[in-house]
């Protein structure tokens, strides 16, 4: 499983930083974003130690929404303590 704060190197020889990591339905999804360029993000799945940009728009929407609330969870977490 690949986890919140990671960096990996994609075939496209750039750096992006994994802003989010969910499991859903035993599937490890990625929220990643460009160390460089802010506005190139990307939606991932883990399959077989290689990621696939997650292309369906119901599943895609599904995934930032789910991201969202971690991302929210996490910083009231970090506020709280």
């Amino acid at each position: 499983m690949i986890e919140q704060g990671e960096m990996l190197v994609l075939s496209n020889n750039k750096e992006y930083a994994v802003v989010s990591s969910i499991m859903m339905q035993d599937t490890n999804y990625l929220y990643l974003v460009d160390t460089d360029k802010y506005n190139d993000y990307k939606i991932c799945k883990l399959v077989d130690d290689s990621l696939e940009e997650v292309v369906d728009t119901d599943l895609f929407r599904l995934l930032i929404s789910k991201f969202n609330t971690d991302l929210k969870d996490n910083l009231a977490n970090i506020i709280n303590q």
